[in-house]
């Protein structure tokens, strides 16, 4: 019980952190709700991924990440939960 109240706690009071990191040669699309989408140039964001932070029903904060980007670039998709919102 104690954990769980913790847990609860940390969520509410926790910063929102930041929804993609910022990279050279990359772009960030979170037009589509509860969806965030970084796409990247060839030798851009190599090892970088999506990452949105998303609060379910009772207010918990939840991480999703998408796929690793590789060296050709591409783009990796971060999608919230059914239920949940974001980013926050």
């Amino acid at each position: 019980m104690l954990l769980l109240c913790t847990v609860l706690v940390g969520g509410w009071f926790v910063g929102p952190g930041s929804a993609a990191a910022d990279l050279s040669g990359c772009t960030t699309d979170s037009s589509v709700p509860n969806e965030l989408t970084v796409t990247c140039d060839p030798g851009s964001g190599v090892g970088e991924h999506a990452f949105i932070r998303c609060r379910d029903l009772l207010g918990m904060p939840h991480t999703h990440i998408g796929e690793t980007i590789g060296p050709g670039g591409g783009w990796s998709r971060a999608t919230c939960a059914p239920a949940e919102t974001g980013p926050v």
